[in-house]
């Protein structure tokens, strides 16, 4: 490689002393020479042009979705057409890891192909686009090599990879709750959906039963609308994400992002495995809710986790007092954020002073030693306990500091 890097230089190097001296001598010798280098520059290029446009790829990711920490396979497989040898031709492999970016190097022969199965560590949970996306090319010549975006060329998609947070299932308490038998809870009381105890109707939101849409308000405002109830069908467990990444960069909002989806999925598993219905929201300006009556609506939830979109915008405090103002009456309340300001300690104080059962979830993000460093990337789970979990003697809610759903266990008291 250094060897073929050291040749172009002296490629165009002797270029411009040619130039030069038929500049100043005016010589036909001088000419033809440089003429004949110009030539074969102008057939690199056409013929790197002419792999770029006519690419011929097969690529395919075995499963579009898995749990953090599975390793799904991406399938390359690259075709060469062309009478001519693919040259040092090196491709980038976007990854769902952003500090482990794979390239592909190789030299394919007329008519031959390449392939290559590439396992895709999954450290965090979200969604992502994986696959080829730069494409550098060479001659034959060793003269001249360009850099293309696979992903500008019109026929040419990354796959789409769906990482869920790892689903940790709580221990169920080993005594009744509130009364109730078999913990059936509130959730084994829901009437049918036949509309005698609905009362008002909201905005269609991705994962809602069609058949909870209202098709008489649905048509006359031409949108999509569900159905609410009352408090037999309104939730008994509100759980709030924060979204916004408070600062957060890089590697660090992802492993927040990871810990806040992967406590909220441990919660509702649990609340809907013994009874209690489940409205998760998060704190966009979207102002999304999702809501499943029993363990059977558990993907509902999940899936929403799985793409929830964190980003420096929305207010979890204003998401607190919207669903606090939808859903009353409800067990608990569990609000995740990494926020330890003032103003969010109050909006919490506030609800448990009206009697509200609320409770605040810090996420503690520790960033890897080897964060940083492409060669030695972070394998595994992105968390590691650092910490036992505690119960801040705070006047109000009850907040627990974690490092993953497993701190859950013993850090804080369920419904």
């Amino acid at each position: 490689m250094k060897a073929v890097k050291l040749f172009r230089v002296g490629y165009y190097l002797l270029m411009s002393i040619l130039l030069i001296a038929a500049l100043g001598t005016g010589r036909w010798e001088f000419y033809f020479v440089l003429s004949v280098m110009v030539l074969l520059v102008a057939v690199a290029l056409i013929m790197n042009i002419w792999v770029y446009f006519s690419f011929s790829y097969k690529q395919e990711l075995l499963t579009s979705k898995v749990v953090k920490g599975d390793s799904p396979i991406l399938k390359i497989r690259v075709f060469n057409n062309k009478p001519f040898s693919f040259v040092m031709m090196r491709i980038k492999v976007e990854t769902p890891t952003p500090s482990n970016r794979t390239h592909l190097c190789f030299s394919i022969g007329p008519g031959a192909d390449y392939s290559q199965e590439l396992p895709l560590p999954c450290e965090f949970r979200g969604e992502y686009m994986v696959g080829m996306s730069i494409l550098e090319t060479g001659d034959v010549f060793g003269i001249l090599r360009m850099r293309f975006d696979l992903r500008r060329l019109p026929y040419y998609r990354l796959e789409r990879l769906t990482v869920y947070p790892a689903l940790i299932k709580l221990p169920a308490p080993s005594v009744q709750m509130h009364g109730n038998t078999n913990y059936q809870g509130v959730g084994a009381q829901l009437p049918s959906e036949d509309g005698e105890s609905f009362y008002d109707t909201r905005i269609y939101h991705y994962g809602d039963p069609f058949k909870r849409i209202h098709r008489i308000t649905s048509a006359r405002k031409r949108q999509l609308f569900v159905k609410r109830y009352d408090m037999s069908m309104a939730a008994s467990v509100i759980l709030i994400v924060d979204t916004c990444k408070s600062g957060l960069v890089g590697e660090d909002s992802l492993r927040y992002s990871d810990i806040a989806c992967e406590c909220a999925a441990a919660i509702a598993h649990f609340c809907l495995r013994i009874g209690y219905m489940v409205a998760l929201a998060g704190s966009d300006e979207n102002g999304q809710i999702t809501e499943s009556a029993n363990i059977n609506e558990f993907s509902r939830l999940y899936d929403y986790l799985a793409v929830m979109k964190f980003d420096t915008t929305g207010d979890v405090i204003s998401a607190l007092h919207v669903c606090s103002k939808m859903y009353t009456g409800v067990s608990a309340v569990y609000v995740i954020s990494s926020r330890d300001d003032q103003p969010l300690t109050n909006a919490i104080a506030g609800l448990v002073g009206s009697g509200s059962n609320v409770s605040l979830i810090r996420p503690v993000v520790q960033s890897s030693p080897d964060e940083g460093t492409a060669e030695e990337p972070v394998i595994g789970p992105a968390i590691e306990p650092a910490i036992e979990p505690t119960i801040e003697p705070v006047k109000g809610p009850a907040v627990t500091h974690v490092t993953g759903a497993h701190d859950l266990i013993d850090g804080m008291v369920l419904p």
